[in-house]
């Protein structure tokens, strides 16, 4: 028996002892190549905004309060994907101009994010480019298809 032949049904019995349902794994694999594909591309129409999608995640969280301002452990609770230092890239944002960072008034512990006016007209600017290469990408798909589709991820995501 070829060296292949065996390989494969050692592959095969590992796969079965260790109870992988191969439905599941293909749609686990879907899902992180789906994910790495909108990845991808929401960070490629960034780049013409000279943002990254961590800073456009914290602005738009921003942007969707109504000051336009959050604690930075509510930003963090918000993020898509947790940053490696959100301390660290907020403090580069506020360098940058987009947000201020602030203590709060009833707790010196808590630092305030706020949206500035450099902030908002970023936000504008890479808003466009995000929502045209969203629509690019899930063009191929209707409302009811791409409601029926963020539900099954929401699902996913919330973990029930």
């Amino acid at each position: 028996m070829s060296s292949r032949t065996e390989e494969a049904r050692r592959f095969r019995r590992m796969t079965a002892a260790a109870g992988r349902n191969r439905d599941a794994s293909r749609a686990a694999v879907e899902i992180m190549r789906a994910a790495s594909r909108v990845s991808r591309t929401i960070d490629a129409a960034l780049a013409a905004a000279d943002l990254t999608l961590p800073q456009f995640n914290i602005l738009m969280e921003l942007a969707s309060t109504p000051d336009a301002s959050l604690p930075l452990y509510e930003v963090n609770a918000r993020l898509i994907s947790s940053a490696p230092n959100t301390s660290w890239l907020t403090t580069r944002m506020q360098q940058s101009g987009l947000v201020t960072k602030t203590r709060a008034h009833r707790d010196a512990r808590v630092v305030e994010l706020a949206l500035t006016d450099d902030g908002w007209a970023a936000l504008e600017r890479a808003m466009h480019l995000v929502f045209a290469a969203e629509i690019n990408l899930l063009s191929d798909y209707n409302r009811r298809q791409l409601r029926d589709l963020a539900q099954l991820l929401g699902k996913l995501t919330s973990g029930q």
